[in-house]
């Protein structure tokens, strides 16, 4: 048999992965205008390793499902039909405009995107603030990590990974809560495994049997929700026995007495009782923590997708404080970011209380400066969370128009329904996207959007690695990029609205972009530039051209104003809606190795063939319980709605809890997730809503 020919390569292109945090390089291989093979690229911060999305979940470039067209709905009801760029962006930004002169800057809103670079998620918080006049902006970290930022900003004063990437191997202790890293970051998840197998003691503390439990030193299997009592008591075992730093509390932290009286009754006894972890464990996971040379924390969203996710993070912030685990290499938090971007379209100030490099939108001293880079006086009125935009459609001074760029809040927000029901009332939407999604028949203005790899721009990784996209094709279609979307978007709201010049939004390309970036916010991103980027590893805080950026922060100080870190009460409070009576289980919602959050990327690739189905978690137990077999069709259902899926009977999933992916948009998960906000952050509690299990 004659062996396939290799086929010779029209050209490589090095850009960076379009799925999670950890930001790999990528080669991608093109032959007549198609990628046909991605390899890693041998440097950091994936140094040659590659998971299967970033390898093989690239079909979506080329699928028939791409938006290479604009389109306008001309009225309510009637069809979208074809038209020109100028058209387009004419139709869209008088409607904007009209909405907010009618009813107020406060009644349009705008969602940026963690897919999309930190230039566009610029531009797109510029368009509300400086084109409109509205902090009403905000992005997917609302839904993610938006408990990890309230938590670390008011503790530390920066909501980003205190550590890097390339520390796992100096770290003695690792502890992983809430994170599936093997499935969710998995050239991490490697990362922390060859650790273990090197010495390194791994504690892990997840419900389920998650892929790491099966390398760690010790696994705490505890109670969905009980995460405060867990880590307040290994913190206040801590100080009764003596093992805490008490040096570096005292000379580099405040707030212990208020936080000493809030953990009183969180006694190993007592944690034991409501975690459901033995005693014995608790007090061996705190005492390995704190005699570590450097230990280091990592979690993700199964700590912060609670209604009380900043308590969860408070007890993590907490800990690692009391222990001193803070300001050396191989320590620290490291918060581990879901989407490519949601660090940087965080730091670019796609928030509603924060401008670019989280200039305070309260202090009046950072609006006037703002205003004057803009050339436009800045809102005095604070922005609202998306949550709380979505749930204020339809309602007396709510939201009335929506600017969506890369996001499709139909599949990613809690209780579908409702989310569907809110827009339909909306006055009008645009929809800024590179693919057909959930959200899309809703728009009145579908703008196409370009990929990663026919765009230039930055991303910024979980570390803070900032790290630059090289364009491989040009958009498909009439497709463009979203900063020439955005610009044009902006001169013509800012002609409309008589805000500012139309000459602030003149950007012959992203990098002119990335140059206001850095002037407007020199302490981050000053000596960070396109050029360096071509030929330098840089990660922010780098305030200078001779720097390679900081890698471990708070090694001087805290950000706060004080400079020491604030140590405060991580109350304990269960899950808002509680499983019992017609709905005996625990839902909880993540996602799996071979897809990708909604879907929307990976199952337009061959990643749908690996993993083609729906298929919830039951524990053995329950599944004998409810008469469920594996392999079986099951109905899952809640006080919301119900979805059917395939059974799988696994000891991964603890007794009384099942556990369903979110990226089946045809039997979506959060169709059946409650609406339950956390009070500080107003992230949604993905984590835990009742449910009940029926044979299909």
């Amino acid at each position: 048999m004659t062996p396939p020919l290799r086929l010779e390569p029209d050209r490589v292109v090095s850009t960076v992965c379009p799925y999670c945090g950890v930001g790999c390089r990528v080669d991608l291989y093109v032959k007549n205008e198609r990628v046909y093979r991605v390899m890693a690229h041998g440097g950091p911060p994936n140094y040659g390793a590659l998971c299967v999305k970033g390898r093989f979940g690239l079909g979506f470039l080329h699928h028939p499902d791409r938006l290479t067209t604009p389109l306008i709905r001309r009225r309510k009801g009637g069809e979208l039909e074809p038209v020109g760029w100028r058209e387009a962006l004419d139709f869209a930004a008088e409607r904007l405009a009209w909405v907010a002169a009618k009813h107020g800057p406060d009644s349009l809103y705008f969602i940026s995107s963690a897919k999309a670079t930190n230039e566009a998620n610029y531009l797109m918080q510029k368009l509300a603030r400086a084109a409109v006049g509205t902090h009403n902006v905000d992005h997917c970290a609302r839904l993610c990590h938006s408990s990890s930022t309230a938590a670390l900003s008011r503790s530390l004063g920066s909501a980003a990974m205190s550590n890097t990437i390339e520390e796992i191997p100096l770290s003695d202790v690792i502890l992983v809560t809430g994170s599936n890293t093997v499935e969710t970051h998995p050239v991490i998840g490697a990362m922390i495994k060859k650790a273990a197998r090197n010495g390194a003691y791994l504690i892990v503390a997840d419900p389920r049997r998650v892929g790491l439990a099966e390398s760690a030193h010790l696994w705490l299997r505890l109670k969905p929700g009980s995460d405060p009592v867990l880590f307040g008591a290994m913190a206040r075992w801590l100080v009764e026995s003596g093992h805490y730093d008490r040096a570096f509390v005292e000379e580099r932290a405040e707030g212990f007495d208020e936080w000493w009286a809030s953990v009183r009754e969180y006694t190993l006894e007592f944690a034991e009782s409501a975690t459901g972890v033995p005693a014995e464990k608790i007090r061996a996971a705190a005492e390995r923590y704190a005699a570590a040379g450097a230990a280091a924390i990592y979690w993700a969203m199964g700590i912060t997708q609670h209604s009380h996710g900043v308590a969860n993070v408070q007890a993590l912030v907490n800990l690692a404080v009391l222990a001193g685990q803070l300001g050396k290499p191989g320590s620290g938090l490291n918060p581990l970011r879901g989407q490519n971007n949601v660090q940087g379209a965080g730091d670019m100030g796609a928030l509603p209380n924060v401008y670019p490099g989280y200039q305070p939108t309260a202090n009046a001293a950072v609006r006037e400066r703002w205003g004057r880079l803009w050339g436009t006086p800045q809102p005095e009125t604070a922005g609202i969370t998306m949550t709380e935009a979505l749930e204020s459609i339809g309602r007396p001074g709510g939201v009335r128009a929506v600017y969506l760029m890369g996001e499709d809040p139909v599949t990613s927000e809690p209780y579908q329904e409702h989310v569907r029901a809110a827009l339909a009332q909306l006055d009008f939407l645009v929809v800024q996207d590179i693919l057909k999604n959930e959200t899309y028949p809703y728009a009145d203005v579908v703008l196409p959007a370009a990929s990663f790899a026919e765009k230039n721009g930055t991303f910024t990784n979980t570390d803070r690695r900032v790290q630059l996209l090289r364009p491989v094709f040009e958009p498909p279609g009439r497709a463009r990029p979203d900063v020439w979307i955005l610009a044009r978007m902006g001169t013509r709201l800012a002609r409309l609205l008589n805000r500012g010049s139309a000459a602030s939004w003149e950007y012959p390309n992203a990098a002119a972009v990335w140059e206001e970036v850095r002037r407007a916010a020199p302490e981050m991103f000053g000596g960070i530039s396109h050029a360096r980027l071509e030929h330098e590893n840089l990660r922010w805080p780098c305030a200078s051209e001779s720097s390679p950026g900081v890698s471990v922060l708070f090694t001087d100080g805290f950000a706060t104003p004080s400079g020491r870190a604030r140590l405060l009460p991580a109350p304990w409070n269960p899950p808002a809606e509680q499983p019992g009576g017609e709905y005996p289980l625990l839902l909880s919602t993540g996602r799996v190795l071979y897809h990708w959050h909604g879907g929307a990327l990976s199952r337009r690739s061959a990643l749908s063939e690996a993993y083609p189905t729906l298929k919830v978690e039951v524990n053995p137990a329950d599944a004998e319980r409810y008469g469920v077999r594996d392999g079986a069709a099951v109905w899952l259902v809640s006080r919301r709605g119900r979805i059917r899926a395939v059974a799988w009977v696994t000891e991964r999933a603890p007794e009384g809890v099942v556990f369903a992916p979110i990226h089946f948009a045809e039997e979506a998960a959060n169709r059946l997730t409650n609406n339950a906000y956390d009070p500080v952050s107003k992230i949604p509690e993905y984590k835990a809503a009742a449910v009940r299990l029926e044979p299909a």
